[in-house]
């Protein structure tokens, strides 16, 4: 995920967005690792990835 990483670190944003931001983009990491061996993804999965783009879009507006 380097691009998504350089993209959305790579803006002008003061120290504890960017530390929530860089947490999260962590988060996201762990949690594609352990999803993306998988055949298909379930319910709890989508939740999941809802709740990343939602956390995500309120840390940078």
């Amino acid at each position: 995920m380097p691009f998504l990483r350089g993209k959305l670190l790579g803006r002008n944003l003061d120290g504890r967005r960017r530390e929530c931001i860089e947490h999260l983009l962590n988060e996201l990491e762990h949690f594609y690792q352990r999803v993306s061996w998988r055949d298909s993804i379930g319910e709890s999965e989508w939740k999941a990835i809802k709740s990343f783009h939602r956390d995500l879009i309120a840390l940078l507006y």
